[in-house]
């Protein structure tokens, strides 16, 4: 197993959703997929902002467009996962960690290539 912090959080959320926790998995996968992010980003060169819209905008002004829109949902659900009184449903956080994999494997191409 790897130690890169994202990659442990991922693990770990895929065991929240088979324990049916599906609060916890939808934070992890989504802190998992910041941290991704937030690495990707500084290889490439750019100020790592704190806000998680301005870290959208940088994935769009690389020309993810889709992937900055499926971070924000995440960040949004993620929000919901922690804070609201609704729990996630199951499907939510499955689609959530699909979500994730298809947006860190995309990215993961501009790593490669820098």
């Amino acid at each position: 197993m790897s130690s890169r912090k994202q990659d442990i959080l991922l693990s770990e959320a895929e065991n929240d959703l088979a324990i049916r926790n599906y609060n916890k998995a939808v934070s992890a996968i989504y802190f998992s997929l910041r941290k991704e992010v937030e690495i990707i980003i500084q290889k490439l060169g750019f100020q790592l902002p704190r806000r998680d819209d301005k870290l959208a905008n940088i994935i769009k002004h690389l020309g993810f467009d889709e992937e900055a829109l499926i971070f924000m949902k995440l960040y949004e659900l993620r929000k919901k996962a922690d804070y609201a009184d609704e729990s996630i449903e199951e499907k939510d956080a499955k689609k959530a960690l699909e979500l994730a994999r298809k947006v860190i494997a995309k990215l993961k191409i501009l790593e490669r290539r820098n």
